[in-house]
């Protein structure tokens, strides 16, 4: 059982787009955990690294703050209880400006061919603005795992994780080698592939970890504007999520709504990193809808019955104009949709005017007249006898008593923050 902690770190960490790694002796397999930077990018053998010789040599009680050759920083400890190697990175705590990135290429004397896609990586590292910040997380995860103060920190700034010297030079493959890129392309598809199955079941926690798998990725760059060029891979990625969507049994009218309202906000973005963290959105904007709008268990006839009525509650939604619409025998109608949805057609619509009453009498200031008119119940008499029965309250009741609870919770903040 792992401890408490790391889970709470670890999610903590995930939130900020940084990656953490979990390595036993058992799965040494540490290719990707620089992001890509050495295999994908550079083509540098995994026998050549000595990430792995490096984690079979390093103390328990000991915390490891690394930064490499190529001015990535790491975080890495190892867990006694869990037996495996915690390693945080690459992360970058100072931005890499231009000045800075030709002084790298130069002191590793990398070739041109690799520059484009070696500054879209650093675009893609995680951005810490808090060095002490992160430390101090760290140092909870080592009084929680060793022990308070039964630990010590390490700063390492060297070539620990590389031999660079002219033979390792070699290794340096061109970056439009063939087999390597089927490689990449078929990761990406792969990890596409699985976030859309997780968005299609719903499974948000798993859908966003395959999200931020999306920042590893070496996209080619297809256009001379590198944030152009993310917007359109997130177009992209749009039309994926959307047909996850309908995968789920969400009606086309309601994806293409939440699709089309995306577009707007993709062209707004400005920055790489605005980009992804707009991915993380999109997959929260998606699984909110299919919660919403999952109709995969109705039959036919009843999913269109639904959409009907989610999609227009001020149209006449009476049973005989519904059954009508749908080619179907009213009474047919009457006892399937009580077989499939558990109440009345008519009682579920009632319901469905209420519940949208409701978001406006919260989010609005329009008069209970009108609301009642864009719920579809033009009588203001009957939807206040309609809102009382179902609510068990008046609409008004229902207003004034959200108001007052909403003041009296704004007075309990401003009184805590005066004592404080």
């Amino acid at each position: 059982m792992k401890s408490d902690i790391i889970p709470f770190v670890q999610n903590i960490l995930q939130d900020n787009y940084i990656p953490i790694h979990h390595i036993t002796a058992a799965s040494m397999d540490t290719g990707q955990f620089d992001m890509g930077l050495r295999s994908s990018i550079l083509g540098i053998p995994a026998s050549s690294l000595q990430l792995p010789k490096w984690l079979s040599s390093i103390e328990p009680g000991v915390i490891y703050f690394l930064k490499d050759i190529f001015l990535c920083n790491y975080i890495l400890l190892y867990a006694p209880k869990e037996e495996e190697w915690i390693l945080c990175g690459p992360i970058l705590f100072d931005p890499l400006d231009e000045k800075h990135f030709q002084s790298l290429i130069r002191n590793l004397e990398l070739p041109e061919e690799f520059h484009a896609n070696l500054r879209f990586y650093y675009e893609r590292l995680p951005f810490f603005p808090s060095r002490d910040l992160l430390k101090s997380i760290f140092v909870q995860l080592g009084n929680s795992i060793y022990g308070r103060d039964n630990f010590r920190i390490e700063y390492i700034d060297s070539n620990t994780l590389d031999l660079w010297h002219s033979n390792y030079k070699n290794y340096l493959r061109i970056p439009d080698e063939p087999f390597q890129n089927i490689r990449i392309i078929e990761a990406r598809y792969e990890a596409e592939n699985a976030l859309m199955d997780a968005v299609s079941s719903c499974n948000e926690p798993l859908a966003l970890e395959y999200a931020a798998k999306f920042r590893t990725f070496v996209l080619p760059q297809r256009l001379p504007d590198r944030v152009r060029d993310l917007k359109d891979y997130t177009i992209t990625l749009n039309t994926l999520l959307r047909k996850s969507a309908e995968q789920a049994g969400v009606h086309p009218i309601h994806i293409d709504a939440y699709s089309n309202g995306m577009i707007p906000e993709i062209e707004a973005v400005a920055s790489s990193d605005e980009i992804f963290y707009f991915h993380k959105k999109m997959v929260h904007g998606y699984c909110a809808l299919i919660r919403r709008y999952n109709l995969q268990h109705y039959s036919g006839m009843i999913r269109k019955a639904l959409t009907y009525i989610n999609t227009d509650l001020c149209a006449d939604l009476r049973l005989n104009v519904l059954a009508e619409q749908l080619n179907v025998n009213a009474s047919y109608l009457s006892t399937l949709f009580k077989k499939e949805v558990g109440m009345t057609l008519t009682d579920y619509v009632n319901k469905s005017r209420v519940e949208h009453s409701q978001k406006l009498l919260l989010c609005t200031d329009l008069p209970i007249k009108s609301i009642a008119q864009q719920c579809g119940i033009p009588d203001i008499y009957y939807f206040t006898r309609l809102f009382k029965r179902i609510t068990g309250t008046t609409p008004k009741v229902y207003r004034d008593e959200a108001i007052h609870e909403t003041r009296s919770a704004l007075r309990r903040i401003k009184l805590g923050e005066t004592q404080n």
